[in-house]
């Protein structure tokens, strides 16, 4: 285990929960996923993070509308 690698929210240190090889062009990869061995304390973390990356494409969306739209006005 990484040293660092604790909980975002109680602070416990993680545990791998998978390990998985991908390929990338010529390299193989190793990912590993790492999980707070609290269940509990993961649920609530993987909401957490879900509602960051909603807000996040939710952002990026009205971003490009925004772009679009000013694109749009100059060349009227």
């Amino acid at each position: 285990m990484a040293i660092g690698n604790v909980c975002i929210r109680c602070g416990k240190p993680r545990i791998v929960s998978r390990t998985w090889r991908e390929q990338s062009g010529n390299a193989t990869l190793t990912c590993t996923e790492y999980v707070c061995p609290d269940p509990e304390c993961q649920k609530i973390v993987d909401k957490q993070l879900a509602k960051k990356v909603a807000d996040k494409e939710a952002n990026e969306k009205a971003r490009e509308e925004r772009a679009l739209a000013n694109k749009r006005n100059r060349t009227v």
